[in-house]
């Protein structure tokens, strides 16, 4: 049905819906190599403020720090990425990561062709500490029950502190495992489906979801998740959080 134009992605004021038959591959001058998949951005002309995007780095492909100074959270979904930080070298696996502070010069390597999820934004000053260089392995977390439920699993991959500005965790859910009601609050999220396929409303549209699936949903939008199928499913979630909700944009120290 590609010919026809059939797709599930849908943009909407409030949310938009990106499934991967709608990828575009683009470059970025701090990834040389590499193809980007640019799913969420400000350009989008939705109130997005920060970037979202998938890197395809061949064997050999190596990315620096940005150019504008953002803070960088990097996420690795395949392969193997060695990470060169102030003197000192990682490996980086599937499900591992780490969060680098605005401005920290870094070097991102890959060993073999590799896919990882990265984050971005302006860090915005609040009079707190700036955040340090956070490495973790989202497969070592336990995590804990959401609201009480053991069918859903709830992993920070970010230290739970006002230094940070943002969070990134997990989601786990059983098959038939749900959110415990709709959600509605003032930090908008990207999201990517790692694992498994569920059911996503959005405001109120119910759009069925899988893996490789992003989706962005706006300050305020009414929304909602229930797995689906014979497996757990899991994603990758963004939010802003610790700051005041009139700051807006921030600024680098």
């Amino acid at each position: 049905m590609k010919h026809l134009g059939v797709t599930r992605s849908s943009l909407q004021p409030s949310h938009a819906v990106i499934t991967p038959d709608t990828f575009v591959r683009t470059a970025l001058a701090e990834w040389p190599g590499s193809a980007i998949v640019l799913h969420i951005a400000p350009v989008m002309g939705l109130g997005a403020r920060f970037v979202q995007f998938t890197a395809e780095m061949p064997p050999g492909a190596q990315a620096k720090e940005s150019v504008h100074g953002y803070q960088r959270f990097v996420f690795v979904l395949d392969g193997e990425l060695e990470v060169v930080l102030d003197g000192e070298t990682r490996t980086l696996r599937e499900y591992e990561y780490v969060f680098l502070p605005s401005g920290m010069t870094h070097t991102l390597r890959a060993e073999a062709g590799s896919r990882v999820s990265v984050f971005e934004k302006p860090y915005e000053v609040a009079g707190v500490t700036s955040p340090a260089v956070h490495w973790g392995n989202e497969r070592d977390n336990a995590g804990a029950a959401f609201e009480g439920d053991d069918h859903l699993i709830a992993r920070k991959l970010l230290p739970d502190s006002s230094e940070f500005d943002f969070m990134v965790s997990t989601m786990s859910f059983a098959p038939g495992a749900s959110l415990p009601y709709t959600e509605i609050h003032y930090m908008e999220h990207g999201l990517l489906m790692l694992e498994g396929e569920g059911l996503y409303k959005l405001q109120d549209t119910y759009y069925p979801v899988t893996q490789g699936d992003v989706i962005w949903m706006g300050a305020y939008c009414p929304q909602w998740y229930a797995a689906l199928g014979r497996q757990w499913s899991k994603y990758l979630l963004y939010k802003d959080m610790n700051r005041h909700p009139l700051m807006r944009g921030g600024s680098n120290p």
